[in-house]
């Protein structure tokens, strides 16, 4: 059986605090196939570009980046895809991690399946200590994962960017992903390979995404939605129902989370 090649594109500005887990957790895959790590640094001024020389000069393994400007995350992450040398690309943001044995599972899963555009599987959500938390919210979501349908998908994203992978061939039919979006531009690109093929959907945790508590921005998480049910009503011809359930459930997250934040301000003392 012969493995597909990887290409990891990790996205990153002023990563420094984060960056040497992320690429200490690709260089410990000790996968039999090619692995090429590629990093698009927007041009960070905190230590980043020292970090990721020392990692390059040190041969600690392959690794290939640029610094600078560029129009956001889609902008970055696109630059990466484009510098892909790899059959099957994974995109990891320089806050998360992949889990040990990863790459070896989707590569073994893609190998079986030929024919398959993308991979996805579980994903963590650890705190700023590498801990796990809420995991509530991953079990959730795995509930919904292991169940995937197109339909289900077009109400809520349940798909973890960082234990996503996809063949270049996909890129290749469905292009790179869309700069309007500030937030969902994952969900967007979901769920037009969705509308090609399901994807293979592994059990076990691949990766975990980094959510420092108390970071997130209310405007950003409210956006987040609006651009949900935005991707949704785009990709969801034929679905009414679903993309209507999908404008539903943003609204009443983002009104679950209003209320944790308003309950949150009170304890601390703090005005909501």
């Amino acid at each position: 059986m012969s493995l597909p090649s990887f290409t990891i594109v990790t996205p990153c500005l002023n990563g420094a605090a984060t960056l040497r887990a992320a690429l200490d957790s690709v260089r410990r895959q000790d996968y039999p196939g090619e692995v090429d790590h590629v990093v698009v640094d927007g041009g960070s001024t905190d230590g980043t570009l020292e970090i990721l020389e020392e990692w390059r000069a040190g041969g600690e393994a392959p690794l290939r980046y640029i610094s600078e400007p560029d129009r956001g995350l889609s902008d970055a992450v696109n630059k990466g895809i484009r510098m892909a040398r790899g059959e099957v690309i994974g995109w990891l943001n320089a806050d998360d991690v992949y889990l040990p044995g990863a790459l070896a599972r989707v590569g073994k899963a893609l190998a079986d399946r030929p024919d398959a555009l993308w991979a996805t599987g579980p994903c963590l959500i650890v705190g700023a200590d590498g801990e796990e938390i809420r995991g509530g919210v991953t079990r959730y979501k795995n509930l919904f994962l292991r169940r995937y349908s197109y339909r289900l998908h077009l109400v809520q994203n349940f798909v973890s960017c960082p234990s996503t992978f996809v063949r270049r061939e996909g890129f290749d039919r469905i292009g790179l992903l869309d700069e309007r979006f500030k937030y969902s531009m994952d969900y967007d690109l979901w769920l037009r390979l969705g509308r090609l093929q399901p994807p293979v959907v592994l059990t076990a945790p691949l990766a975990a995404f980094r959510m420092a508590e108390g970071s997130l921005s209310m405007t950003g998480f409210e956006r987040q939605f609006a651009e949900h049910a935005q991707n949704a009503s785009e990709h969801g011809a034929g679905h009414p129902v679903a993309v209507g359930l999908n404008r539903l459930t943003s609204r009443l997250i983002v009104v679950v989370y209003r209320t944790m934040r308003r309950v949150r301000a009170h304890a601390d003392g703090a005005p909501s």
